[in-house]
């Protein structure tokens, strides 16, 4: 894997005269390692994980990447392709998506739509435009399915990250029930409340989220101030304490 700092005009703004010093994409994953962890993160953001068809055309480079306001981030990133069932239980069609790895963790994902009006559309199409995206090394390791230890454990390594920059310590898909755990951080706030794997989050301090679509319900959670009560399916209210911002 080579290393590329990526970047796309009025999107991404990265330059030689950019003074800020460059963060560190961490150690190479390896394509055997990265293509799984990366198929665990697109799942969790999809309707229907088990409808999943990923292609990985491309490898894993290191580079850089800075939005117009935001801190640049590093890691190891590639594009792709994945088409999965909707919540009509039909195919979306095949659209881009944009991951990106440092350190074991997926601290980046996008996936995009089909009219690519979208972040990871606009990523992928750029770097392809400006040859960043070179072959994948090989077929796509471990075609066997993961296992739910392997499952949980990606989706705990995950969360942690997100724990460590103030979230509640969940990763989640949303589902026509509401928001399914699909892992939860050790040692976090969302553990210390009880909350589990599998348990299908329905409502949010009273609100409703089910049938709503993944962006929708993190306006709902970051929009949130001071105790998140979830309505936990076949639980209960289960309340998440976390201090005032």
């Amino acid at each position: 894997m080579r290393q590329l700092i990526f970047a796309l005009p009025a999107i991404l703004l990265l330059t030689a005269a950019d003074k800020e010093a460059a963060p560190d994409p961490g150690p190479d994953p390896t394509w055997e390692r990265a293509v799984p962890l990366a198929e665990v993160a697109i799942k969790n953001r999809l309707i229907d994980p088990s409808s999943a068809q990923i292609e990985w055309p491309y490898k894993f480079s290191a580079g850089t990447l800075k939005a117009l306001l935001g801190k640049r981030r590093a890691g190891w990133m590639t594009c792709g392709w994945v088409n999965a069932k909707n919540r009509m239980g039909g195919y979306t069609g095949k659209v881009w998506f944009f991951v990106m790895i440092n350190n074991g963790v997926v601290t980046e994902i996008a996936i995009g739509t089909p009219d690519e009006a979208d972040v990871a559309s606009v990523y992928c199409q750029g770097f392809l435009k400006q040859g960043l995206l070179k072959p994948a090394p090989g077929p796509v390791p471990g075609s066997a399915p993961l296992t739910a230890d392997a499952y949980a454990a990606a989706a705990n390594a995950g969360v942690r990250a997100a724990a460590a920059r103030g979230g509640v310590g969940i990763t989640y898909t949303v589902t026509p029930f509401g928001a399914m755990v699909a892992g939860v951080a050790p040692g976090s706030l969302a553990e210390t409340a009880g909350l589990k794997p599998g348990e299908v989050i329905e409502s949010v301090n009273g609100i409703s989220i089910k049938g709503l679509d993944l962006a929708t319900v993190q306006k709902i959670l970051a929009g949130t101030v001071g105790d998140l009560i979830f309505g936990v399916v076949g639980v209960g209210p289960v309340t998440v304490k976390r201090a005032v911002k």
